[in-house]
Parts: C-alpha cells; sequence; structure tokens
C-alpha cells in the first residue's frame, strides 16, 4: 500500500513554484470612462495582488507574481508587445487577466477573465450595477386664517418629481470582481 500511495504522488503533476499573472489594460466600451483607464488598471492590479493567496490555495502554485503593462518588460526577457496579451501570455507561459467595461443607460457591467498559459480560461466574474429611479415627493402645506375661525391647514400633493441616476462602476466593484475571480479558480486535481 505505501509502495501504490508513493507512486501516486510521484506521478502527479507537480505544484509550479511561482505563477506570472499580466494584467491586461482594460477595455472600456464607454468613452467616459476612458479618461480613468490607467486608475481602473491600478485597481485591478492591486486587486489580483491582494487575492494571490487564492492561487495557492487552488494548488496551482506556491506563489503568484502580478504583473501590468509598466512592469512585464522588466520581468521577462520578451520581444512581445502585449497588444495581443493572450497571444504574448502563451509565448511566454503566463498567465493573463482580461478585463471588459460596458455601460448603457440602464446598467454598467465589468466582466474579468483569468486564462492560463495555454490560453484556456481557468476563471471569470462580472460585477454589474443599475440605474435607479429616485423620486422626491412633493407636498405643498397651506394655513388660511379667516377672521373669527381656527386657521386651516391645506396640504396640497403633486405627482412626485423623479430622476434617473446612471449606473456606475466604482472601485469596489472592480475589487469585488476580482476576488470572486480568484476565488473561483477551479482547484487542480
Amino acid at each position: 500500500m505505501y509502495w501504490l500511495v508513493t507512486s501516486l504522488m510521484l506521478a502527479a503533476e507537480p505544484i509550479k513554484e511561482t505563477e506570472k499573472v499580466f494584467v491586461a489594460p482594460p477595455t472600456i466600451h464607454d468613452p467616459l470612462l476612458n479618461g480613468y483607464q490607467s486608475y481602473i488598471n491600478s485597481v485591478l492590479v492591486s486587486s489580483a495582488n491582494v487575492n494571490s493567496h487564492w492561487v495557492v490555495r487552488s494548488n496551482r502554485a506556491q506563489d503568484l507574481r502580478v504583473y501590468d503593462k509598466h512592469t512585464i518588460e522588466y520581468a521577462l526577457d520578451t520581444t512581445c508587445d502585449y497588444s495581443r496579451p493572450l497571444r504574448c501570455g502563451s509565448e511566454n507561459y503566463h498567465w493573463v487577466m482580461v478585463t471588459d467595461i460596458f455601460t448603457t443607460e440602464n446598467f454598467a457591467t465589468i466582466v474579468v477573465k483569468l486564462y492560463d498559459e495555454n490560453t484556456q480560461l481557468i476563471a471569470s466574474a462580472s460585477k454589474s450595477s443599475y440605474s435607479l429611479e429616485k423620486c422626491k415627493e412633493q407636498v405643498k402645506e397651506t394655513s388660511i386664517n379667516q377672521v373669527g375661525r381656527p386657521p386651516t391647514q391645506i396640504t396640497e400633493k403633486f405627482p412626485d418629481k423623479c430622476t434617473n441616476l446612471k449606473p456606475s462602476i466604482l472601485d469596489k466593484d472592480i475589487k469585488q470582481a476580482v476576488t470572486i475571480l480568484f476565488a473561483s479558480i477551479h482547484p487542480v486535481k
């Protein structure tokens, strides 16, 4: 029995020492948010770094190194320019995290996907926010004073004044999506 267990352990795929993940700049499908691309990328990188312990828990590696467009060229000796991050991830044998942000009048969604070195999707997550309608009640109270009579109160109710609040992508939404992404990495069997 001992020899059987030992041979099974030796036959199992060894856990990588260190895994690398490149956080690609987000693809933003809203011209108003394009000015915030650097900020959103920074939040994605820091969130990926904070959640790196999930890679260890899933037995995919003993450590995770997170790189962005500024640091990947120093970490790897490569000629790839990372305009096509999945191709470069496959060539340089590391993971890639891809982010898409969509907004419309009624909803805003962030979609985060994690691909392994073979360009296979190993985890994905999304977080949405929706537009809200905020209404303010319109009430007018009038007091009428007549000589010899007690004052009379008249309350007039008008239709509510409503405004539409646009959906938005907040940094907490990005952090939550990345946490869900890393927590959903399938363990190695």
